[in-house]
């Protein structure tokens, strides 16, 4: 790449700042978004990828599904970029140091090991429960930030599982963190992965590398040491490694994957039984205490000083023009929405296998208060008996999530497709648009001022309210039926999530149920008696569908016979039904499931469908869809399946609609 290439502002948008390293998949610079002033992870393919069709038309099948894959030890993975000239691929900036800056004070102790340990076998496991490899470690794709979280980059290039073929690097990269299958395109597996893994871990307990001493400069010569050459123990270099470790490092090291330590789980639950603590006990990110050499580091790295955000679709009217520009919803009774806490969680994981999102810090947990109706100093509206959603003709306009540039934004469109509008256009993500039940406001969460909080943009009023103020971490938030009370999922700290509520004027927000696994969704029925919530049940992005009644009592599990259900629920206006989707990963399809038998009804017929709500008359289903070439859009059908038709059209996603009443 040609020195000019630095100061150069690719598609218009991404300026390139500086060279950082060469990589396993390219050259890796770190740019700016000239339209939010963020800065991001740009690794330039080389030739042999971005001149070669079948090579770029892999990566680009590929990636929506890779983007979907979240955890906290992988880098968010932006998407594949081309110029009429190069592709890259655009990664999270991780402001701090790589591996390779802590291999150079390399050895270290086994503790301190541990950390990075744990971190890049749980990144790795991430990627291979979604059948995908990541086969391209090094110590340039791994960063720890200025908290001691350590992320691991580089999974915009992964692999399936399987692939029966030799795996290519950048030329310009030594192939010293290859496997022996690598090099004799033998089939991948997880197994190739941990081979790789523990390389590193090999060099960061003994300084030296699997041939116990400075790593050779050909790439013959390294093939050679892959495939004949069997490692000194690391003991014999280090004497201060537990003899068991060092036999478990060379377990993982064996020529053939069948005799190796065959996936992450193995790996790290035996070094950590051969260093005598148990994997619980490593904690998630270096301290001065457990990581000394890493703190060091860290503490002597000069971090980019903060970006001043930048408005997105700075070509977009003021927020009051826009507001203006759509006409008043027909209102059954005139009121005010109170204000109403609520707490985020990182999105759903039906959404999660399609879309990326940010992670929200960690909060203390709260002390959950004893469940209480309503609190005694809020006024409740007039009426008290559950009324009937409000109904307009062809179900009015629905609110969505859309990803416009490196953030997701709220949009609003008609049924029929008309009356395009971008409600926000902020350098934050916002998520989860919930209508009042007036349809005069609209609830979503944002982390525009740090971190994830809940805003209330009201329509007729043009303004945007914060509702919370550092409160928690929240998904699928629903109001009662007469709009008193809050449900939602709420995950505080490490805890999973579980069921909360809150009054509409934001007072007594409370625990009304601890599930067994983590819940990610919540429905409150018309009648106000019962709330749909969809739990984990230990498979990642899986969940069954359960009813409660609404004071968090007499649970009852519906969903049976149906695999890989997704995170999103709702109910139909009888309450007779719910709709959810489900099916294998990247194929999922909408059902409605009787609410009293769990008997399931399939609606759609392919299109990796998700995000599935019923418009306020019940004759309608909204719909998030990747049928399209892999661009999200939403998609509207009758609600027994049939004529269906889509509403959107943009290249970038479109999803988790809400109707308005």
């Amino acid at each position: 790449m040609p020195p000019a290439f630095i100061g150069q502002t690719l598609l218009n948008q991404y300026h390139v700042e500086a060279f950082i390293a060469q990589t396993p998949i390219g050259e890796l610079y770190r740019a700016t978004d000239s339209r939010t002033n963020r800065s991001l992870a740009l690794t330039l393919l080389p030739k042999t990828i971005s001149d070669n069709t079948e090579a770029l038309k892999e990566l680009e099948t590929t990636s929506s599904k890779l983007r979907g894959i979240l955890h906290p030890n992988l880098v968010p993975y932006l998407g594949l970029f081309k110029t009429p000239t190069d592709a890259f691929l655009l990664e999270e900036w991780v402001d701090g140091p790589s591996l390779k800056s802590i291999l150079a004070r390399a050895p270290l102790s086994v503790d301190e090991v541990s950390v990075y340990l744990k971190a890049l076998c749980n990144a790795l496991e991430a990627l291979h429960k979604n059948n995908y490899l990541h086969l391209n470690l090094a110590p340039e794709l791994i960063h720890i930030n200025k908290q001691g979280e350590i992320g691991l980059s580089g999974i915009g290039a992964a692999h399936r599982i399987g692939e029966n073929a030799a795996t290519k690097s950048h030329t310009k990269y030594p192939r010293l963190y290859f496997a022996p299958e690598q090099f004799l395109a033998q089939p991948l597996t997880p197994a190739t992965d941990t081979y790789a893994l523990a390389v590193l871990l090999y060099e960061l307990v003994t300084g030296a590398w699997i041939n116990g001493k400075t790593a050779p400069k050909t790439n013959e010569a390294i093939r050679k040491t892959h495939l004949d050459l069997s490692p000194p123990a690391p003991i014999s270099i280090n004497k201060k490694i537990p003899d068991h470790f060092s036999r478990m490092i060379l377990w993982a090291l064996r020529k053939k994957p069948q005799d190796r330590l065959k996936n992450t789980t193995e790996l790290l639950s035996s070094l950590a039984l051969a260093a005598r603590f148990s994997v619980d006990e490593i904690p998630l990110h270096t301290t001065p205490t457990t990581a000394p050499v890493s703190s060091t580091i860290l503490g002597e790295w000069q971090y980019l000083p903060p970006s001043k955000p930048s408005l997105l679709a700075e070509d977009l009217p003021p927020l009051e023009d826009r507001l203006a520009a759509i006409s008043p919803l027909p209102k059954k009774q005139k009121r005010r929405i109170g204000i109403i806490p609520i707490f985020l969680l990182i999105m759903t994981a039906g959404f999660i296998s399609l879309f990326w999102v940010v992670r929200p810090e960690e909060i203390a947990v709260p002390t959950p208060v004893q469940f209480t109706p309503f609190a005694s100093n809020f006024t409740p509206p007039p009426t008290t008996t559950p009324q009937p959603r409000p109904t307009e003709a062809n179900g009015g306009r629905i609110a969505f999530t859309c990803t416009r540039g490196d953030y997701n934004q709220l949009c609003m469109v008609n049924r029929d497709g008309t009356g395009y509008t971008q409600l926000t256009d902020m350098a934050a993500s916002n998520y989860y648009p919930v209508f009042t039940r007036d349809g005069g406001s609209l609830l979503f969460s944002s982390n525009r001022n740090g971190p994830f909080d809940l805003y209330l943009l009201s329509f007729d009023e043009k303004q945007l309210l914060q509702l919370t103020n550092n409160v928690g971490n929240v998904v699928s938030p629903d109001y009662s039926p007469d709009g008193r009370t809050i449900v939602f999922a709420n995950s505080v700290g490490n805890n999973p999530s579980a069921i909360w509520m809150v009054n509409a004027d934001g007072l007594n927000p409370r625990l009304v149920y601890t599930g067994s696994n983590t819940i990610v969704a919540t429905a409150w029925s018309p009648n106000g008696e019962k709330i749909a919530y969809a739990m984990s049940m230990g498979t990642p992005q899986e969940y069954e569908i359960f009813i409660m009644n609404a004071d968090g009592k007499n649970h009852i599990r519906i969903s049976q016979g149906l695999v890989g259900i997704g995170g999103s629920i709702d109910w139909d206006p009888d309450g007779s039904n719910l709709l959810i989707y489900a099916g294998p990963f990247g194929d999922k399809n909408i059902f409605k499931i009787d609410a009293n038998t769990g008997q399931s009804t399939q609606l759609t017929g392919g299109g990796n469908n998700a995000g599935a709500i019923y418009s306020p008359d019940g004759k309608y289903i909204v719909f998030n869809s990747l049928r399209n070439d892999d661009q999200a859009d939403l998609y509207i059908m009758r609600a027994d399946g049939t004529n269906e038709q889509q509403l959107t059209n943009n290249p970038e996603p479109d999803w988790g609609a809400q109707w308005a009443p």
